[in-house]
């Protein structure tokens, strides 16, 4: 997520906080202005900005669906060019 610093933030939440734009603590924010989330698990991931009225007035939230893959191979080790 990337945004300007102090004016946005993120903050991870489920289902029923999202629709309803209930904002968590805010020492759960993400708040630097460049947050990684990765989603290594599938499922569904709901993200809200706290800031103010940004979610329920401007809609600043997404809403991810991860899908399993199915027939992932690990990566080759890396080889060594001489």
């Amino acid at each position: 997520f990337q945004y300007p610093k102090g004016y946005h933030n993120v903050f991870k939440v489920n289902g029923t906080a999202f629709k309803n734009c209930d904002i968590p603590p805010a020492n759960q924010a993400l708040s630097s202005g460049n947050d990684t989330v990765v989603l290594n698990t599938p499922g569904r991931k709901w993200y809200i900005c706290g800031v103010s009225n940004h979610c329920s007035a401007y809609a600043q939230k997404l809403f991810i669906t991860v899908q399993y893959q199915y027939g992932w191979a690990p990566a080759p080790t890396p080889q060594i060019l001489q």
